[in-house]
């Protein structure tokens, strides 16, 4: 188990006031717990994983445990923290969030990779035009090396295909036709994905499963979103 040995301080970029952390590893992480939510929380952790599988530039995604003796004498740590296992992205440093003309620079078989995760996972929390957005994309200034971050809007309800089309960061670089050999690379990707799925569910820590109204359904709900993949249908969407 990886235990958080200090919190450092709050990070700037994000709705969800993440921390940023050391631990026993000599790693540091970026936090999320009770402020986050725990269904931002499980969802951070199962499309982090699920992603990074599917070779997407994800930081590594870890579960982390926070100790009471670390919020003893501080109420926002207590508040937004609190004592429990924590969902943990190992923290990449010299990070700054893309703007529109910087995409052309960055590597087209990502970018592509990223808009066919995110109309998997139906993540609607990803789009940036010319005129503006909230990409939730980011990149490393000393090496220009692209950085996926933040899942927790995923499996949105109001998803619309439509909207992906014409506002997700990377719709510019979709080909207009996807033929059947790139079907079958990106589904033969998300099948060996899923092939974790139960070991992924199975290590959700207790705390979480806990902290959201109805466990089982919320998993059901996302499973069934995500085995859209085996229909036809799902596929049409990316044509």
């Amino acid at each position: 188990m990886i235990c958080i040995v200090e919190i450092l301080y709050q990070m700037q970029q994000g709705a969800t006031g993440p921390y940023l952390c050391s631990a026993d590893n000599d790693k540091n992480y970026v936090l999320k717990r009770q402020r986050a939510g725990f269904e931002g929380c499980i969802k951070e952790w199962l499309f982090g994983k699920l992603g990074h599988s599917i070779g997407l530039p994800i930081p590594n995604c870890e579960l982390v445990y926070v100790d009471s003796s670390l919020l003893e004498y501080n109420d926002n740590y207590q508040f937004e923290i609190g004592e429990g296992m924590a969902f943990g992205s190992e923290h990449i440093p010299d990070l700054q969030e893309v703007n529109y003309q910087q995409l052309q620079t960055f590597s087209e078989q990502q970018l592509q990779d990223l808009y066919v995760f995110d109309y998997w996972i139906r993540n609607a929390d990803r789009n940036l035009t010319e005129l503006s957005g909230n990409p939730n994309l980011f990149y490393r200034h000393s090496t220009l090396e692209v950085i996926v971050l933040d899942h927790n809007l995923a499996c949105d309800k109001e998803f619309q295909t439509k909207d992906h089309q014409s506002l997700h960061v990377s719709s510019q670089f979709w080909p207009t036709q996807i033929d059947y050999v790139l079907q079958q690379d990106y589904e033969d990707r998300i099948r060996k994905a899923m092939s974790d799925w139960d070991d992924l569910v199975a290590a959700i820590p207790d705390d979480w499963k806990d902290g959201v109204t109805n466990f089982d359904g919320l998993i059901t709900e996302i499973k069934l979103v995500l085995n859209e993949y085996q229909n036809q249908q799902f596929w049409e969407g990316l044509k």
